[in-house]
């Protein structure tokens, strides 16, 4: 969107881009959410157990490696989803990176949230709503470029970058596992 000059057009797109974004998030939730209830014979206590080992195993997984090396889609989403227009190829977009697996995935921190989800045994509305929200996470980005972006902005962001991303892991693993063990 650095590309398109205005605010006000860069926000539009931007909300082509977060309504993609969410609606890929609550579809992912959806997937999740259903798979789910398919562990729900299985304990809730034997599912956090597994949630808090295979979180703590992320994270140190994601804090230890140079470049995350988890399955995931090594290429970027398409210019051809622009195609038919910025508007409609920003919802596009939005929606396959919104799905958190159409493309590159930087830290554990996605595939954290997505055991959670996995494995708290949710009802399938708050699942949908838990992938929606991180759908919709996705885009905060392009929104603070819009509206905070300075020369020197990417510069600092690629200085930047591994620590945020491994911190985004930490923060995440921590807070999920708190609120896992509230609902216990």
């Amino acid at each position: 969107m650095a590309s398109v000059r205005g605010r006000s057009i860069q926000l539009r797109l931007w909300a082509a881009f977060l309504v993609g974004c969410t609606v890929g998030g609550a579809f992912t939730g959806t997937v999740l959410g259903v798979f789910s209830g398919l562990l729900s014979p299985v304990p809730a206590v034997v599912r956090a157990v597994l949630f808090v080992v295979l979180a703590a195993a992320l994270t140190v997984l994601d804090l230890r490696q140079p470049l995350l090396q988890l399955p995931q889609r090594k290429e970027l989403i398409p210019q051809e989803v622009f195609a038919r227009g910025m508007g409609r190829g920003g919802f596009r977009f939005g929606v396959e990176y919104g799905c958190g697996f159409r493309t590159l995935v930087p830290s554990a921190a996605s595939y954290v949230a997505a055991l959670f989800v996995l494995l708290a045994g949710l009802p399938l509305p708050w699942a949908l709503a838990l992938g929606a929200a991180f759908g919709a996470s996705r885009s905060v980005a392009v929104l603070q470029y819009i509206l905070l972006g300075r020369p020197g902005w990417q510069r600092f962001l690629s200085s930047h970058t591994r620590w945020l991303e491994r911190s985004g892991t930490v923060v995440t693993a921590l807070l999920l596992v708190w609120a896992g063990s509230a609902m216990l």
